[in-house]
């Protein structure tokens, strides 16, 4: 992934974040979850670059949105409790994974708003990023 167009990716986010009124962390890893980068928006809670790199390390590592895993999770008590015993997981809404002709290069993270809103802004940045390929 280009340096500049993560950045670019990631202001696009900052800017849908501000038009909704909420302050958030935007995380970006690799294709194997490692960060790229993580930006936290001033006045957003201080833990919330923490739950966006989580969030982004889990869509990654399971190449799959979080929001879904969360749902899936939901409706099952033996996969709930095999997905939370890893720790520095997290399931919910604001983790997309992006790919490239199939194959996992990034993922995004989301933290700071509801799961609705992180979701929104995750997928403005994953778009972007996506655009960028």
């Amino acid at each position: 992934m280009d340096f500049e167009a993560v950045v670019e990716a990631v202001r696009r986010g900052v800017e849908r974040a501000t038009a909704m009124g909420i302050k958030v962390a935007i995380a970006v890893v690799d294709g194997g979850g490692l960060p790229v980068l993580v930006y936290r928006m001033a006045g957003s809670y201080q833990f919330t670059h923490d739950v966006a790199l989580r969030k982004a390390i889990t869509a990654a590592y399971f190449k799959r949105a979080t929001g879904e895993l969360a749902e899936r999770a939901a409706q099952n008590l033996p996969l709930y409790l095999g997905l939370t015993i890893h720790e520095g997981l997290i399931f919910g809404k604001g983790g997309l994974p992006v790919f490239k002709d199939g194959a996992l290069v990034a993922a995004v993270g989301v933290s700071g708003g509801t799961g609705d809103q992180d979701e929104e802004v995750a997928k403005v940045v994953a778009e972007a990023l996506q655009r960028s390929l």
